[in-house]
């Protein structure tokens, strides 16, 4: 039986990787995209590096292409890419030019939906016994903006939209979407510093485990845990 597959879109070091390697463990083959990928770590470390630039379109749809013809159509796709400009003033938000927020956006949301839109494609080919989930790495701030993250936030709300659509649109045919965000223990944004990739790997095998869609919007702790429906706040 053809194993498993996941597909990781904008594979960093912590987050990226770290859910790459856990997968690798449990028996999935492994692909990671970004626009410099590390081609001999991933060689020793039985994993497939692809170059993909996610702000443009055929670039998106050639890493699917490639995945597809070298480990088969991927189950699981994670979007884990993101960026944000600062206002070089947090009082003054909307400092921030027209341009940063368009090109921040072409990452944020319009990368994110091209892989959506492949991923779903994929998914329609596969067995019904084959779990298919995408998930975007999120963050709070569609919920508790910032004016430090308005390029981001922003970006990210669009984001949440495009998966709400995806779990009710698809839930018939059981394609479960997430957006999945680290928080704090009061539910709030992480500090970058304090990002964990091993609480991103743990959370993710756990969510695509799960027999049905639940909640899109999941959040867990630095320990990977997934927090309950009741807890979101």
């Amino acid at each position: 039986m053809t194993p498993n597959t996941i597909l990781i879109l904008g594979a960093g070091p912590r987050a990226g990787w770290s859910v790459g390697r856990k997968f690798k463990t449990e028996g999935y083959q492994v692909a990671v995209g970004s626009r410099n990928p590390d081609i001999n770590k991933a060689k020793e470390e039985g994993i497939l590096a692809i170059t993909v630039d996610l702000k443009i379109v055929e670039s998106v749809e050639g890493a699917f292409a490639e995945v597809t013809k070298s480990l088969g159509i991927p189950n699981v796709v994670v979007y884990n890419a993101a960026t944000v400009t600062f206002p070089e003033d947090f009082d003054d938000p909307f400092s921030v030019s027209p341009q940063a927020l368009v090109n921040d956006t072409e990452l944020n949301t319009f990368g994110a939906y091209v892989a959506l839109r492949e991923a779903v494609k994929g998914f329609m080919k596969l067995s019904v016994e084959t779990p298919k989930v995408f998930i975007a790495t999120g963050n709070v701030l569609p919920f508790k903006p910032h004016p430090a993250g308005v390029t981001l936030g922003a970006g990210k709300a669009a984001l949440v939209h495009l998966l709400d659509v995806g779990a009710k649109a698809y839930n018939k045919r059981n394609f479960r979407f997430y957006f999945a965000s680290q928080v704090t223990s009061t539910g709030d944004t992480i500090a970058y510093p304090d990002l964990s990739g091993k609480a991103h790997g743990l959370a993710y095998w756990d969510l695509v485990n799960q027999k049905e869609q639940g909640t899109w919007d999941v959040r867990f702790l630095e320990d990977g845990r997934l927090l309950s429906s009741d807890q979101l706040a």
